[in-house]
């Protein structure tokens, strides 16, 4: 078996380990493996959609040799251990997380598990009756800042409120690549289990279930009331937005206390001092390092990590699952509104169009176009007023919003 070497000393590793999915994050996983692990560790890549652009990207970093680039999954692996790590699209999670169970593989998988409560809770149920060890990737526990904060908040005393404003600009960079969402995954279900994941960190119990949702932009931007006990939790999310955000606010004791990591390590704020958010950044490893580290320890044998307990990722897909029906109810308001004023289709349009289009399956961006144009010809035209009132009396309107742009 092979081993990783760590500050805090010799780690356990498996002997392969298998990449399912092809986008930034996978290959931003790739990149950081081949300097976590030994060179004898066996890295293979899996993407059904995307090899030829793995292939040219890959082509020019020194350790490319080191990676099987395959357009399946896998069939068979070398003697040793094995280990396989789930980071395509989200709506493939649930397909490649069972092919990886039954496989007998252990399995960590980004956010979310799944698209729906039923189906992670499926997973981890399959995982529990097969033996098979399964994590979810909950990156920013694994984060020094994070750490750090949650000690302050615990020496502070009891919680009164919590904040969390979440943002994204349009075409980010990071990690030396463009940053692009799934359209068609609504920005709560993308980012509640890092929502949940840090509240967990910070509060005596994961939140519960969401009061409130007021959505804003066509569903691009939201601002969510979470209930943990008797906490307050109020949260802002924005794709598209002015800036990158990554703020969290905390009254604990009667302090408060701010971690601002929009530029990582971030800055923590306690009364009137304030101070870097992880004085180790510079040396130590960083939060994706740390969550593969104990991932790969615990799938050759060693000590499970909290967290990478499969109940934070559960839970968030619980509140997932409880927000989509008011989202939906608020998103399909908001559409009726503007399909019956719109002049022409500005950006909030336009996402809250894609989102719904594609909720059923990916389009092409050609296929994509041609809906939304068609669809909202329709709304434009002579029928608009009689459009607008069928789809404020339908007992379906995402179906007949659908038949309309067929």
């Amino acid at each position: 078996m092979a081993v990783i070497q760590t500050k805090d000393g010799q780690s356990p590793c498996p002997d392969s380990i298998a990449i399912v999915g092809g986008g930034r994050w996978a290959r931003v996983l790739v990149e950081v493996l081949c300097g976590l692990v030994p060179s004898t560790v066996a890295i293979s890549l899996h993407s059904r959609h995307n090899t030829k652009a793995i292939a040219a990207w890959a082509n020019d970093r020194e350790w490319a040799k080191r990676i099987e680039l395959s357009s399946t999954w896998p069939q068979s692996f070398a003697s040793g251990s094995s280990a396989a790590i789930v980071v395509n699209a989200a709506r493939d999670h649930e397909a490649a997380v069972e092919w990886a169970i039954r496989a007998r593989l252990p399995v960590l998988v980004e956010k979310p598990i799944a698209l729906t409560f039923a189906g992670a809770q499926r997973l981890a149920e399959l995982a529990r009756d097969q033996d098979v060890r399964l994590a979810a990737a909950h990156v920013f526990l694994f984060a020094g800042y994070l750490e750090n904060l949650s000690r302050l908040v615990a020496d502070a005393g009891e919680v009164e409120s919590l904040e969390i404003d979440w943002t994204d600009p349009e075409g980010e960079t990071r990690y030396g690549e463009r940053k692009r969402y799934d359209s068609s995954l609504p920005v709560f279900a993308d980012w509640m289990p890092h929502v949940v994941s840090i509240a967990g960190a910070l509060l005596p119990t994961l939140p519960e279930y969401c009061k409130s949702l007021r959505v804003g932009r066509g569903g691009a931007a939201l601002d969510l009331e979470l209930v943990a006990a008797d906490v307050p939790c109020t949260v802002r999310l924005e794709r598209n937005a002015d800036r990158r955000r990554r703020v969290i606010r905390v009254r604990a004791g009667g302090a408060d206390l701010h971690l601002d990591f929009s530029s990582e390590p971030g800055t923590i704020t306690r009364g009137s001092s304030s101070f870097t958010g992880d004085r180790d950044w510079e040396s130590g490893a960083h939060p994706v390092a740390r969550t593969l580290a104990a991932f790969l320890r615990w799938a050759a044998g060693g000590e499970l990590d909290h967290r990478l307990d499969i109940g934070t990722g559960l839970r968030a897909c619980r509140i997932i699952d409880q927000v989509t029906g008011i989202y939906r109810l608020a998103v399909m308001a908001w559409l009726s509104s503007r399909l019956a004023t719109a002049v022409s289709v500005d950006n909030d349009l336009r996402y809250a169009l894609s989102e719904f289009l594609q909720s059923e399956g990916p389009l092409s961006a050609t296929e994509l176009d041609c809906r939304i144009n068609r669809l909202t010809a329709r709304f434009a035209g002579p029928e608009r007023v009689r459009l607008s009132d069928e789809l404020t009396r339908a007992k379906d309107p995402w179906g007949l919003l659908r038949s309309l742009s067929g």
